[in-house]
This record gives structure tokens, C-alpha cells and sequence, in this order.
């Protein structure tokens, strides 16, 4: 059961917990800028000595620039203390020693600038739009490039038909890696009756086609957690996720072995974790404490 938290609760975290992972959007800041209390609360856990992570399935942004985002912000921020999306997927790549090229749907300033920096190429950003209007059109115009040995699906603002139909045709030789930034359904959009769809709407049909599932990089699966885990020779039971979704940040807590905590200031509400169900995947998801934002632990610190 989820507990609110309080400062005998924090005292706790402080004594057994070294090093902390933040979700960055809706937890650390939104489109106004630094959440109430998650600049003091970081700033706090850094003077205290704790290690300080910050992790995000945004695949449309570096390593380089989460450091500066975090700089314009005032957040102490290293280039080996950020895991993104874009830069996990080379990553995985690079050590799986792939020497191929990669199809990716996503953006080039992002996935392929990761790409680039771990050495390796790839095709497909940018505009691809669908031309002809019969299946004959199409077959006519498409063609395939034979060094991909990889599809890597991430958020694209590009998305086509045309780039469904390459995704979806590289995937049907049994070689071929499939890759995923991450799945989730929508952005985190505050207070707003206008839903961006996420990633995982732009993966769907690729899997639907290709009758594929991707390696999954972003949360909550475990990818992310390992590479930094053997940067950083972290102990997962000592360590403490930080979000503002049930479905990615505490599931990838639950998944790593790491305490979980949910704040409000995003996605989230006070309703997701008051809702009982008897379904063991539902339980699996609650976070062992929860706040309104970041200001619920840092106050206790």
C-alpha cells in the first residue's frame, strides 16, 4: 500500500537510500519552468552526498542537451548522470557491436545524433511523405536500402505512411533488430484538454504490421537502469525512483528493485493510487510512497 510521505518516512530514505532517479517532465519541471520544490529538494539530496540521476524516455533530445536544459534551470547535472532514450538505443547498439545500418523513425537532431556519436549510421529522419495513390504507386516508389539490419522506433513529428510501410518491411527478415525508444501513450500536458500522442502510438502499428515486438529501451524496462547501474556500480535496493507515471517510472522501479515514489505534479493524481483493484499487475504499479510534488520530500530534508 502507497504511504504518504512524512518526515519519519524521509529520514528513512535519507539513512538507506544513495542515489535517487528523477523523471524530468512533470516532476522536475513543466512548460512554466522548475516545480515548486524539486530545484531545493535536488539541490538538498546533492548536499547530503546522494548521487542524483536524471532519467527520461524522451527520445527527441542528447544526453548535451538535457544538460543544458537542466543548467538553464539551475539543476546540477553531469553528462553521465542523464539517461535518455535516444542515447540508451546506440548505447545498446554500440555494445551488441552492431555494424549495420539502422532504419529509425525519429528525429535526426536526437536518435541520430546518439547514432552518429556511437559510430553508427543509419537512414530514414526527416520527411518521407506517401506519393501515388494505389498499391501499384507505391511498390513503385519504394525502395529498400539492403544494409539495414535495424528498425529503431522513436517520437517523430514526421510520421508517415510511407515510413509504417519501410518500418513494418525491413521487419519481416527474422534479422532484423527491433528496437523502441519506449511506449508511452501521450506527453504530459498539464491542465489541458489537448492529448499529444506519444511514442507508443507510432510503435503500435509497426508491431501491428510487422507481427514484431520491440526491445523496449526507455521504462519501464530494465535497459535503462543497466547501463547505469554498471557506470555507476549502483545497488538497486539503495537506490529510489522518482516519477509521475504508474505505467513507466514506478513499474521501471518495481522491474530494477528500487523503492518508488509518485508525485502529482505531472501525469498522475491522487486517484491512481486510492483505486483498489485485486489484479496483481495493477498492485505491481503503486508506488511504496507518494506527494503532491517534490516539495513532499524535500521539506523533510
Amino acid at each position: 500500500m502507497a504511504k504518504l510521505m512524512t518526515r519519519e518516512i524521509s529520514e528513512e530514505i535519507v539513512r538507506d537510500v544513495d542515489s535517487f532517479l528523477f523523471d524530468c517532465d512533470g516532476v522536475l519541471w513543466d512548460g512554466n519552468g522548475p516545480i515548486k520544490g524539486s530545484l531545493e529538494t535536488v539541490l538538498r539530496l546533492k548536499e547530503l552526498g546522494k548521487q542524483v540521476f536524471y532519467v527520461t524516455n524522451n527520445s527527441s533530445q542528447t544526453r548535451d542537451d538535457y544538460v543544458k536544459k537542466c543548467a538553464t534551470y539551475g539543476f546540477p547535472a553531469q553528462k553521465d548522470e542523464i539517461l535518455c532514450t535516444a542515447y540508451i538505443a546506440a548505447e545498446y547498439l554500440r555494445t551488441a557491436n552492431f555494424k549495420d545500418k539502422v532504419y529509425v523513425i525519429g528525429k535526426k537532431e536526437a536518435m541520430g545524433a546518439e547514432l552518429e556519436n556511437a559510430g553508427i549510421r543509419y537512414t530514414g529522419t526527416g520527411p518521407d511523405p506517401l506519393e501515388g495513390n494505389t498499391y501499384a504507386d507505391w511498390l513503385s516508389n519504394i525502395k529498400l536500402d539492403p544494409e539495414v539490419k535495424c528498425v529503431l522506433v522513436g517520437f517523430d513529428p514526421h510520421i508517415s505512411y510511407m515510413k509504417l510501410i519501410r518500418a513494418a518491411s525491413y521487419l519481416k527478415k527474422p534479422d532484423c533488430v527491433y528496437l523502441a525508444t519506449n511506449e508511452d501513450s501521450s506527453l504530459p500536458v498539464k491542465n489541458s484538454d489537448i492529448c499529444i500522442p506519444g511514442t507508443g502510438c507510432i510503435v503500435k502499428p509497426v508491431s501491428l504490421a510487422s507481427g514484431r515486438e520491440p526491445i523496449v529501451m526507455g521504462k519501464p524496462a530494465p535497459n535503462m537502469f543497466e547501463v547505469l547501474r554498471k557506470v555507476h556500480n549502483l545497488e538497486p535496493s539503495r537506490c529510489m525512483m522518482i516519477g509521475d507515471r504508474k505505467d513507466t517510472d514506478i513499474m521501471f522501479a518495481k522491474n530494477c528493485g528500487m523503492r518508488s515514489m509518485l508525485v502529482f505534479s505531472g501525469i498522475s493524481s491522487i486517484d491512481d493510487i486510492q483505486q483498489i483493484s485485486d489484479t496483481e499487475e495493477l498492485e505491481e504499479s503503486q508506488p511504496d510512497y507518494y506527494a503532491e510534488n517534490l516539495a513532499g520530500l524535500g521539506i523533510f530534508i
